[in-house]
């Protein structure tokens, strides 16, 4: 069989490019807006969650479904997560302007409580695309996980942060960032937390058909 022929490895891997490029560029574009940020990344999630069990169909069909269904309780939790970012960055332009009025160790513990911030939101958003529960029990839960899983929370940390750190020390990846820099990262990130979702699915499927011992008397 040729590479180049329909059902190939080479032909599916091209379909997988394909459709994390569109993927990163809708996303992209619902971002620019800023308020419905939040909303774009858990339909993001929720594509490519699809796309790491072979469930994908429309790429663009689903995820503005997604967008609009997740819409609200979305937006709400990225208010939520701006609102102690832009906190902890006043703070942090604070601490550094202080001339050392400052502990040493305050600046060191605002990036670490910011990584952690970055890792309950990669859970919160694919969560929130996954799981029907209140803003409040999915922040809870994304929390959770985070340090439930650190080993794999921490890798996702680093999937997520290393574009970020690139085109800051080298802006000439600017044109593949637009194109790759959400969707990408994110398939990564999909594939970290996929068997931790199956493990809290297989949880809720036994949770709701196990028998109510009352009912057997």
């Amino acid at each position: 069989m040729s590479i180049f022929e329909e059902g190939s490895s080479f032909q599916g891997f091209l379909n997988k490019v394909t459709d994390l490029l569109i993927l990163n560029l809708v996303t992209l574009l619902l971002c620019l807006p800023v308020i419905t940020a939040g909303a774009a990344l858990t339909a993001m999630h929720y594509v490519l969650l699809k796309m790491v069990r072979g469930e994908e169909g429309y790429i663009v069909k689903s995820f503005f479904r997604a967008f609009k269904r997740e819409f609200r309780q979305a937006t709400v939790m990225w208010v939520m997560f701006m609102a102690l970012a832009a906190l902890m960055g006043s703070t942090l332009v604070m601490v550094l302007q202080g001339g050392g009025s400052y502990p040493l160790w305050l600046p060191s513990s605002i990036l670490v409580v910011a990584v952690l911030e970055l890792i309950c939101m990669i859970y919160a958003f694919a969560m929130q695309s996954r799981f029907d529960n209140s803003v409040i029990h999915t922040i809870i839960n994304a929390v959770t996980l985070t340090f439930a899983e650190l080993p794999s929370s921490l890798e996702m940390a680093v999937i997520t942060l290393v574009p970020m750190i690139a085109f800051i020390f080298a802006g000439v990846l600017l044109p593949l960032l637009i194109l790759f820099g959400l969707s990408v990262p994110g398939y990564a990130c999909a594939m970290i937390y996929d068997p931790i979702f199956r493990k809290v699915e297989k949880q809720i499927w036994e949770q709701e058909n196990s028998e109510d011992p009352d009912e057997e008397e």
